[in-house]
């Protein structure tokens, strides 16, 4: 019964909207604290609020960058929960797909590697 009340509550397309701003927001604090998000592990440190990942000390922003990231688990795991694993990550893939044009160059610059 909860499964269908969450599906009813949101469409699909809602879903996405909420997904891609959401998103927006984890790479606008990410840019704000120089956190290299895609590189091995960084995550977790955010997660397990280890700051030494920053590349530049915003300790607000961070903060937040931190909560937006458990947010974004937590909506996850919701639209799993709608929508089904395979419905939700075609959901997910979309959102990527529409957010890299946008922010594709601010990530190339900040999550490349070094090599």
């Amino acid at each position: 019964m909860t499964e269908k009340l969450g599906a009813e509550r949101h469409t699909p397309g809602e879903w996405r909207e909420d997904l891609e701003a959401l998103d927006m927001e984890i790479v606008r604090y990410a840019v704000i604290c120089q956190v290299r998000l895609f590189d091995p592990g960084v995550i977790g440190h955010v997660l397990n609020n280890n700051a030494l990942v920053c590349g530049d000390d915003h300790p607000t922003a961070f903060e937040t960058l931190r909560g937006l990231l458990y947010l974004h688990f937590e909506m996850q795991k919701e639209l799993t929960d709608a929508y089904g694993a395979g419905n939700a990550e075609q959901i997910i893939q979309r959102v990527r797909e529409h957010l890299l044009p946008r922010i594709g160059e601010q990530l190339d610059t900040l999550f490349r590697r070094a090599d």
